[in-house]
């Protein structure tokens, strides 16, 4: 309560993230959906939209926006703007649960943050995020463009404090046992090491 106050951020109730570029890509129109649908039976529930949309797309950022405003929800769907890099680890730690509901993907490092600040992850089945998220332990896999799946998952772990503060802790875990930029560092050195070999 203390963070979120120091940040601006309802003290009460579950807070649900999606933080990064506001753009199609990333799914945030399909995560707005589910949370939606999440309101309903969670009436203290809060979502958190951070992120900055380019010129490019600042119609679809207009359009979500008027999306929550019709639907009622402008007070219960906060819209933040990038912050400094500084003060990103203290928003996931902020959170309750992080959703990424990306359509496709690279690698995405927003569930890995998350899971370095203890927050338990639902993450579509995009890019490399079903290496990241160890399903039933670290959080949830869902399909892409599921929004009611999505919202069946949020939805169940909301309603399982205990759980979600076990994947919390798994997520922490997981993610220094296998994420680390130490161990990228080594695995890439290893990479060369093998090509040097070759030679």
């Amino acid at each position: 309560a203390g963070l979120r106050a120091k940040l601006s951020l309802p003290p009460e109730g579950p807070l649900i993230g999606c933080f990064g570029r506001v753009r199609p890509q990333k799914g945030t129109d399909v995560f707005l959906d589910a949370i939606g649908r999440v309101f309903r039976d969670v009436p203290d529930a809060k979502a958190l939209v951070m992120g900055r949309a380019t010129r490019e797309h600042a119609a679809y950022m207009k359009q979500l926006k008027a999306t929550v405003d019709h639907a009622g929800l402008s007070r219960r769907v906060i819209f933040r703007d990038e912050v400094p890099i500084e003060q990103l680890v203290s928003h996931f730690q902020a959170l309750d649960l992080y959703v990424a509901p990306q359509r496709w993907e690279g690698f995405g490092l927003t569930p890995l943050e998350a899971m370095a600040c203890g927050v338990p992850v639902i993450a579509t089945k995009a890019g490399a995020f079903e290496e990241i998220v160890l399903e039933g332990q670290t959080g949830h896999l869902v399909d892409v463009e599921d929004a009611m799946q999505m919202a069946e998952r949020i939805g169940a772990m909301l309603a399982d404090p205990q759980c979600r503060d076990a994947y919390a802790i798994n997520a922490r875990k997981h993610m220094l046992a296998h994420f680390t930029i130490e161990a990228e560092a080594a695995a890439i050195t290893e990479v060369y090491r093998k090509l040097l070999a070759s030679d």
